[in-house]
């Protein structure tokens, strides 16, 4: 689809996913850009819809970071996973474009699948406090291998939250903080290399303002649903949305052929 050619039709579909997305992520505190770039790929391009999701991802989690306890502590407890993050990202997102429509959707259909499957089984490997510096490292780089190319990395991000066994609170600050930093780097390289482009300006603004009217809407819904049935056909929709991603891949490849 072209963005020059079918504005309105654009616009629409960045009001619905961001504005789901919101709810969902005001509803269970994560989720906002696997929501929204999971349902734009069904009208766009997977490129296009990175491109779309840099504003409103970046608008969203810097609004759930202004929330935070101590922004300040946060920044001095995460500083090694935040930093390996910010470099790989860096690197990785200039790659982004090259590697073409069909791999990026490949790669962000399987980190889907792999935070589903986080979401399901849990993950209940603890660290030793002594190796929090180690962990910090090692899942901030495999984020930002990810996050560079697929505009996500909340898998390694909730793996070692759930490996520290954080509070809920706490979860919420620290993936806020951890996924706001993560967009600065993608910004960077997706300007440059042409993912986002000059002409998504106006669409980020109009995502970013329905995913925060969004997510209010899903904060004050969070006492009022059950969130565990919310978050499991969330889930559900996750899967079908993942495989239905992989299988187009694969048959661009001729793999399924």
């Amino acid at each position: 689809m072209d963005i020059s050619t079918n504005s309105n039709e654009v616009a629409l579909i960045v009001s619905m996913a961001f504005f789901v997305a919101g709810v969902v992520k005001g509803v269970i505190g994560i989720g906002l850009p696997t929501t929204a770039i999971t349902i734009m790929t069904f009208f766009v391009s997977p490129l296009m819809a990175l491109g779309l999701n840099l504003i409103p991802m970046t608008v969203a989690n810097m609004w759930q970071l202004s929330k935070a306890d101590n922004p300040r502590e946060l920044v001095k407890n995460y500083k090694y996973f935040a930093t390996s993050l910010v470099v790989c990202i860096l690197i990785t997102s200039f790659y982004a474009n090259q590697i073409g429509d069909d791999v990026v959707r490949l790669i962000f259909a399987i980190a889907v699948l792999l935070f589903v499957c986080l979401q399901v089984f849990g993950f209940n490997f603890k660290m030793k406090p002594n190796h929090d510096n180690f962990w910090q490292g090692g899942l901030g780089a495999l984020g930002g291998l990810v996050g560079g190319v697929a505009s996500i990395w909340a898998v390694p991000v909730t793996m070692y939250l759930l490996m520290k066994n954080v509070k809920p609170k706490q979860f919420v600050d620290v993936s806020g903080f951890l996924i706001t930093i993560g967009c600065i780097p993608v910004s960077i390289g997706y300007i440059a290399t042409g993912v986002f482009q000059p002409n998504m300006f106006i669409y980020g603004a109009l995502g970013s303002v329905v995913a925060v009217i969004g997510f209010q809407i899903g904060e004050k819904l969070r006492n009022k649903v059950n969130a565990k049935t919310f978050k499991n056909l969330l889930l559900i929709f996750f899967s079908i949305s993942a495989i239905n991603m992989i299988i187009r891949s694969l048959l661009e490849y001729n793999i399924l052929n």
